[in-house]
């Protein structure tokens, strides 16, 4: 019979996580704290990260929420600093933090670009180099980023979004190989339609919120949108030594969408 003792691949571990307010970053930060890691939660949304916090106080670990914008290099610094301070060492690091961007060419203006290519991309250039120096010294580290189907196939309507969704699975590639000689591993997930608050506005800024997410559910094979634990689920098991020689990979958690014709 299976054991009914639960997991704790990560106990002691720390473990930061971008976007760790909600979602996807949230899901991800219970089920490394569930594992008995001691997580820092980075995210500019200071009520939900208090929400989390208060979220998961009975797991193995223990959750810490830091206010910061990841898109800036003097916030990522000061605060991976912190993190130093108090611990002496990073384990793993998981770059979720990222927004939606839901305009075709003719409508993107540079601002739109700039913005989205800020906190999805240059959030995670900023936090692996911030925490690159220890990997090396340590000769251990994991890194996982969150891509995205999208980065995979690409979208009419999100070229800034799907470009940097792209990007993150190329960068996790090189630096894969980069810090293979240090004992680094680096991988990305790519998730599906996720059912996610970021999701649920989308929905609400269409004639018919109920309508349109059923129709995402009727082309999922099946039968369901993902959840923030099916991708923390991916994201833990890249992370741990189960994985330990997976590097420069991409993990497609979609639910057999991208098998399928999408659009």
């Amino acid at each position: 019979m299976p054991s009914s003792t639960p997991s704790r691949r990560f106990a002691g571990n720390i473990v930061v996580v971008t976007g760790a307010a909600n979602g996807i970053g949230r899901g991800v930060a219970a089920a490394f704290v569930g594992e008995g890691a001691i997580v820092y939660g980075f995210d500019i949304d200071s009520g939900g990260l208090e929400a989390t916090r208060r979220a998961l106080t009975s797991g193995a670990g223990k959750f810490n929420g830091i206010e910061a914008n990841v898109a800036k290099a003097d916030d990522v610094l000061r605060n991976v600093d912190k993190v130093l301070r108090e611990t002496g060492r990073v384990d793993v690091l998981v770059n979720n933090a990222g927004i939606n961007m839901t305009k075709r060419l003719a409508d993107l203006e540079i601002g739109d670009w700039d913005r989205v290519f800020d906190t999805n991309l240059k959030s995670v250039y900023l936090m692996c180099k911030a925490v690159w120096p220890g990997f090396q010294s340590r000769r251990a580290g994991n890194i996982v980023n969150v891509a995205s189907i999208m980065g995979q196939v690409g979208g009419v309507g999100s070229p800034a979004y799907c470009s940097t969704k792209a990007s993150i699975i190329m960068l996790s590639r090189c630096l894969a190989k980069d810090g293979a000689q240090y004992g680094i591993r680096v991988n990305s997930v790519c998730p599906g339609y996720i059912d996610t608050p970021i999701m649920e506005r989308q929905f609400q800024t269409l004639p018919d919120p109920v309508r349109a997410r059923q129709d995402i559910v009727d082309r999922m094979p099946l039968g369901r949108m993902g959840i923030p634990e099916d991708i923390a689920a991916g994201i833990l098991f890249l992370a741990s030594t189960d994985a330990a020689y997976i590097s420069g990979s991409e993990l497609t958690i979609d639910g057999a969408v991208t098998a399928t014709q999408i659009d």
